[in-house]
């Protein structure tokens, strides 16, 4: 165990006496903490894990340095914050804002696993060992994890504050960052025990995948906006005088902490901030030891046997589902495919995208970024208005044809994903069954994931289209459909031919990907392009939905026919 963990094992083992008055063992807890920590030094960061996977043959190294300066970066942007025209307890509540939500998404994010690992379990509970030390022993054991990020991360905070304020001031604000870790990874822990008491176990890693990705997405959002905002920093202007409402925010109680101990005064809404700042934290951890804790455990243990694979949560999952999604996949599917294994690929593709946490973790969050720089292009543009939408100037025209194609890139970026998964060993399945033309079930497969992403974004096009340019608008959203359709049935050719679900991603890092991401953008681009020259000729339209439609049915009939012979067949068990 390196130096770093030792300290931190020592700080956080000071209140012994504290634990025992709480039923807490201290000698099992040093225990359970310092095997942990002992592994942590011979596992590499979670970010190089998949590059660790890639080159096994490579020892990791750097890791922990690699994650320090990520953290620090991450702190360099909270600068932002301080250039804000505002008092200093304004500007402290921006910059803990920020730090509470990417303490909250580190959490969430980088130490789920560590949260819901129940391996553990089957050592420490045949042993004396009750819930409460153990729960204690996880929670100190993620903040042990998040303090080697947030000091890197407090680092810039803490010199901007020392050079522009004073020494103390840079302490009054480590004390406060402190603070604020024990408040937000014990108001996320409370967060996942009450998700445990309110549902199902099997549901809490979905859940949890859900939050993970809504996570993503806004991280994202702040970092393209942040940047944007420097330009318009002076038009605004804080002031937090005669402001009683903002005692229900967290980041004001640890602004307002650092500024009543760095000033040594305030108003009393300032110095109840205060207050907050300083007792929440610990009322939190009593609370969580002392009333969550019997249960968590015990709902968290089941959560080993809800794995994909448990017969008894499978049926149960398929009772559930075959009353709603089953018969409404099964009318689909019955309209869209033939019988055989074009339906069956639709059908195994549809249930897979729907369940599966790692298709929603690489897909879901892609699709929320490219959502949000589409947010800020219309959005941030003074030049663009729905009048000109209306009016069909060149403008709106650009606009239209950007709108049009844009689910594109949603539906490409999901079938890019369909062949992978990290299930990818039951792919015997494909090579055991009388499958004779293996193309019916990626046509089937491109079909679910273009009833699943594509079809929602146009009927909320059609819907939006109609609604400020009238029925006109039709003709260009069915030539639209047409293009995109062959676009995705394009790269479905060109491209390799798997098997839906049966690749493992993470040997699959080749040069070639790189290429073909690029001719993903390419070909949507160009065909927008021409589309945009012929957007206000009808004929033409029509002339190019015959034309498209023929090129489509051909293309779709050329993926149906794929044989053995052109299928990726390199299956291997290791």
């Amino acid at each position: 165990m390196n130096f770093f963990n030792r300290a931190l094992l020592r700080f956080v083992l000071l209140p012994q006496k504290l634990y025992s008055s709480n039923g807490i063992n201290a000698a099992q807890l040093q225990s359970i903490l310092t095997a942990k920590l002992t592994m942590d030094d011979r596992r590499p960061a979670s970010f190089m894990q998949n590059r660790r996977r890639q080159k096994a043959k490579k020892e990791v190294s750097n890791a922990t340095l690699s994650t320090m300066f990520i953290s620090a970066v991450t702190g360099c942007v909270f600068l932002f914050c301080f250039a804000l025209n505002a008092v200093a307890i304004a500007q402290l509540t921006f910059y803990f804002s920020y730090f509470i939500f990417m303490l909250a998404s580190t959490l969430i994010a980088d130490f789920t696993s560590v949260l819901i690992d129940v391996r553990d379990n089957y050592i420490i509970l045949p042993k004396p060992v009750n819930d409460r030390t153990l729960l204690l022993a996880r929670l100190l054991h993620i903040f042990i994890h998040l303090c080697k990020i947030v000091v890197p991360m407090l680092l810039p905070g803490l010199i901007y504050i020392g050079i522009n304020y004073s020494i103390a001031g840079s302490l009054f604000l480590l004390l406060a960052g402190l603070l604020t870790v024990i408040f937000c990874i014990f108001l996320v822990n409370a967060v996942y025990i009450f998700i445990l008491k309110i549902t199902k176990p099997e549901k809490f890693k979905n859940i949890i995948s859900y939050i993970q990705i809504a996570f993503a997405i806004v991280l994202y959002a702040s970092f393209q906006l942040l940047p944007r905002l420097v330009g318009e920093v002076e038009n605004f202007d804080f002031h937090f005088t005669n402001s009683n409402w903002l005692i229900i925010l967290p980041p004001y109680w640890f602004a307002a902490a650092w500024n009543v101990l760095y000033t040594l005064h305030g108003m009393a809404l300032e110095y109840s901030a205060a207050a907050c700042a300083l007792l929440l934290p610990f009322i939190c951890l009593w609370l969580v030891i002392k009333f969550l804790a019997p249960s968590f455990n015990r709902k968290l243990s089941l959560i080993s046997n809800t794995g994909e694979g448990t017969a008894q949560l499978t049926q149960q999952a398929f009772k559930v589902r075959k009353t709603k999604n089953t018969s409404f996949i099964d009318v689909i599917a019955k309209m869209i495919t033939r019988p055989g294994g074009e339906r069956m690929g639709f059908i195994f593709t549809w249930n897979m995208m729907s369940r599966s946490r790692d298709f929603k973790m690489k897909v879901y969050p892609g699709i929320g970024y490219l959502l949000v720089y589409v947010f800020i292009i219309f959005f941030s543009s003074k030049k663009l208005s729905l009048a000109d939408v209306q009016q069909h100037t060149t403008t709106g025209n650009v606009i239209i044809i950007t709108a049009l194609y844009f689910s594109s890139l949603l539906l490409s970026m999901a079938i890019a994903q369909l062949t992978y998964s990290e299930k990818y060993k039951a792919a015997w399945i494909y090579f055991i069954t009388p499958l004779h033309v293996p193309g019916n079930v990626i046509n089937g497969s491109v079909k679910a994931a273009t009833v699943k992403f594509f079809l929602p974004a146009i009927a909320v096009l059609s819907i939006a289209g109609i609604a400020f340019t009238g029925v006109s608008f039709l003709p260009n959203l069915l030539l639209a459909m047409v293009n995109q359709l062959i676009i995705c049935y394009a790269l479905v050719y060109m491209g390799r031919k798997d098997l839906p679900f049966s690749k493992n991603q993470s040997i699959d890092v080749k040069t070639g990907n790189f290429m073909r991401n690029i001719f993903r953008m390419i070909i949507p681009f160009s065909i927008a392009v021409l589309h945009y020259f012929i957007i206000s000729s009808l004929p033409l339209i029509i002339l190019a939905l015959i034309v498209g439609a023929a090129a489509l049915w051909l293309l779709m009939g050329s993926v149906n026919k794929f044989s053995w012979g052109v299928i990726n067949t390199s299956y291997t068990e290791d």
